[in-house]
């Protein structure tokens, strides 16, 4: 016979391969080690067949159900990976790992509750990880509890004061609550550990924007625009800062970029239309004004404004 992990000849009798040391006798340990060689190496239905060998040896055995339970979470079959990590926990000794997967699972699969509970569970063993607090704090802001989402985000900044992830989502969950100074605070913080993370970038302008601080807010947009020169909306609130700053020119500018990227934008056309016709430029804000009909024949705003205009020839 050949060894299942090197392939050189061996004898009947072997209990080790010379070559490479594995263990030849089939009991569930052996058949496990050869599992996580093959899941590791990608062949994940291979290494199924043998976990499912090893429980039929060891019914019990936490090792095989937890990897059981990695395989089908990577292959997206997350009822049966809930199940394998239900089984792993039973006789575990070391939970934590299992407990966060299993949060993972039941997060992805929608059950919240389920989620919220396991990463609990996984906290109380291992206190000191950012990354549960961060998932917890993510299981929480998708049931719309934002307070407990805030505490759980807290807690992994606690914890990792330079965890980028966190101190966005909570910056979010400032914005929304209206609480502009605050998420100002933490999209800063974002952008000096990561200056490329784009939609802190744009969510630090947003928030300078609601803030009160156009010119602020119109840098912080630029400076998306030149990170990620196709994020449309980061070329249309450059436009919307400049135009509320009275900065027209640069506003017909930053709203022609925006709609060359989605020229069915109503509201970019709109705009365009007003900030041309603020400026004398008549033909032009017709132009963009038959745009915005073209697209919405009964637009209010538009028809309003086109006959203002056609009141001053």
């Amino acid at each position: 016979m050949r060894c299942p992990r090197c392939q050189a000849v061996v004898s009947e009798q072997a209990k080790f391969c010379e070559l490479c040391g594995i263990k030849l006798e089939r009991d569930a340990r052996s058949l496990h080690e050869e599992a996580v060689d093959l899941y590791h190496r990608g062949q994940v239905e291979q290494a199924l067949s043998l976990w499912k060998e090893a429980l039929k040896l060891e019914p019990d055995f936490s090792q095989a159900h937890y990897y059981i339970g990695l395989a089908l979470y990577d292959q997206g079959d997350l009822p049966r990976a809930i199940k394998a990590f239900r089984a792993a926990l039973a006789e575990s000794r070391e939970p934590f790992r299992i407990l966060f997967k299993l949060g993972l699972a039941q997060y992805g699969l929608g059950d919240l509750a389920a989620s919220v509970a396991s990463f609990k569970q996984a906290l109380q063993v291992n206190p000191a990880s950012a990354e549960t607090c961060y998932r917890l704090g993510l299981s929480y802001l998708r049931q719309s509890d934002l307070e407990q989402a805030r505490a759980a985000l807290d807690d992994a900044i606690r914890l990792n004061p330079k965890y980028t992830r966190a101190l966005f989502i909570l910056g979010m969950i400032y914005s929304q609550q209206g609480n502009p100074t605050e998420a100002i605070r933490l999209f800063r913080q974002v952008e000096q550990a990561s200056p490329d993370y784009t939609e802190a970038c744009f969510e630090l302008g947003m928030a300078l924007l609601r803030n009160g601080e156009l010119d602020e807010a119109a840098a912080q947009f630029e400076k998306t625009t030149v990170n990620s020169p196709r994020f449309t909306p980061a070329h249309f609130m450059l436009g919307e800062a400049r135009r509320r700053a009275g900065k027209l020119s640069e506003a017909i500018s930053a709203y022609r970029q925006a709609l060359e990227q989605n020229p069915r934008d109503t509201e970019g056309w709109l705009h365009l239309a007003e900030c041309q016709a603020r400026l004398g430029q008549t033909d032009a804000a017709r132009e963009a004004l038959d745009k915005v009909l073209s697209l919405h024949p009964e637009h209010h705003q538009a028809k309003a404004l086109a006959e203002q205009l056609t009141k001053t020839l």
